[in-house]
């Protein structure tokens, strides 16, 4: 029974989130959704006509670009205000960054500043790809931006009970 109970407790606490991800869930989804408001506007009045054709109207522009950039950039500043030495993990996510922004913001511009209508494969992998790596590098700033300080006394508690929870 007592062992039964066990399972049952490490299987909750495996799900179990902290505060500080729980934020970061709720910032990302309220940031991504705001961010991507005119995606969301511009699907719901498309189908609402009934004018639909395919999904290469919501990228075709370099939208999915711009909201990449987006991400990736609030993402950025939150990294480098995170960073401790310039040797620490914020400092690799930082860096990584600033190169994807550079790299998008290229193949916006290329897009952008050509007058002719490029609706191709490339523009609609680099697209996805783009917004793709965006989602996840902006959730995880969130992480360290909502990430408290070591709680030590949690900590020891934590420690304690595992101590605990080894000897029975």
């Amino acid at each position: 029974m007592e062992e039964n109970n066990q399972k049952e407790k490490k299987w909750y606490h495996f799900f179990k989130l902290k505060d500080f991800q729980k934020v970061s869930m709720l910032n990302s989804t309220f940031s991504i959704f705001f961010n991507l408001l005119p995606f969301w506007g511009g699907l719901l009045f498309t189908i609402s006509i009934g004018k639909w054709t395919d999904w290469s109207r919501f990228y075709e522009n370099g939208e999915f670009y711009l909201y990449s950039v987006s991400l990736i950039s609030s993402a950025y500043l939150i990294y480098h205000n995170n960073k401790i030495k310039t040797s620490d993990i914020n400092s690799f996510f930082s860096i990584i960054s600033l190169i994807l922004i550079v790299i998008v913001s290229f193949l916006y511009a290329s897009l952008s500043s050509n007058p002719d209508p490029q609706i191709n494969i490339f523009i609609k992998w680099a697209s996805i790809i783009a917004i793709l790596c965006a989602v996840p590098i902006f959730f995880h700033s969130q992480l360290v931006a909502n990430r408290n300080s070591p709680n030590v006394v949690e900590k020891r508690k934590d420690e304690q009970e595992t101590i605990i929870n080894g000897i029975n």
